[in-house]
């Protein structure tokens, strides 16, 4: 019995008998799915292959998705490379499943991957590569703003200022949860998460606290932050571990 998706582009008259025996060829050579192996050797449109994928397998075709608003459940849960490789995006979320747009329907793994991350049921459509990109590039601009609205303002911190403003008398514990030190503290997690660092080093000096991002691998010098405030510093992660901010080593 032939796939569906053959059955359908052979009644569209969209392949020839011999691009159907070549595409089955290379679809068991290579171990691609069948609609991947298709639009790389430019045998149907993607337009023409995607509706009828729709038919064969009974899912809905959106063509267009710009009216669509991406749940930021979505965005909070898919890392962007992942929605990208996999030309994943998510449309709407009802109840406890989600619509979900994707132009390969047959690359089942992705698909079990994006329930896992979301935990929800999924109910996929079909659409265009380029919408799907289109849209998580609109979705995903929204979040890295906001990380950048946040790096910009840790740029413009007068770290010198800042440190004036503290009284060496104060209770270490009230500086720590005093806002300009929560705002300094969370700016150099924002700042390491925009480029992509896997770790954040403060190293001790005798005038300063350096702060270091490790990205690919290796160490780089970034914020330099006055001595002055190492305290109020060690004590503010302390408190977000949930730490003993008395202890000392």
């Amino acid at each position: 019995m032939q796939n569906p998706l053959i059955l359908a582009l052979k009644e569209k008259n969209l392949l020839t008998d011999a691009q159907i025996e070549q595409a089955i060829d290379a679809e068991r050579e290579t171990g691609w799915p069948l609609d991947k192996v298709l639009l790389s050797r430019g045998f149907v449109s993607e337009h023409d292959l995607l509706k009828a994928m729709a038919e064969g397998l009974g899912m809905a075709y959106e063509e267009r998705l710009g009216h669509a608003a991406v749940p930021p459940v979505f965005v909070d849960k898919v890392p962007v490379q992942f929605a990208r490789n996999y030309y994943l995006v998510g449309l709407e979320q009802v109840n406890g499943s989600m619509r979900v747009a994707t132009a390969s329907p047959f690359d089942a793994y992705p698909m079990d991957d994006l329930a896992a991350m979301l935990g929800m049921e999924l109910d996929p459509v079909l659409a265009p590569r380029t919408e799907i990109t289109s849209l998580i590039n609109k979705a995903y601009k929204n979040k890295q703003d906001i990380v950048e609205e946040s790096v910009g303002d840790f740029a413009g911190t007068d770290m010198e200022s800042l440190a004036e403003t503290l009284s060496d008398s104060e209770d270490i514990l009230d500086v720590a949860n005093k806002a300009p030190i929560i705002k300094l503290v969370n700016m150099l997690f924002f700042q390491a998460l925009k480029m992509r660092a896997s770790d954040i080093h403060l190293q001790p000096f005798e005038d300063r606290l350096q702060v270091r991002y490790r990205i690919d691998g290796i160490l780089y010098d970034m914020e330099t932050v006055p001595k002055k405030l190492q305290d109020a510093v060690t004590s503010r992660l302390k408190v977000m571990g949930k730490l003993d901010i008395a202890e000392r080593r």
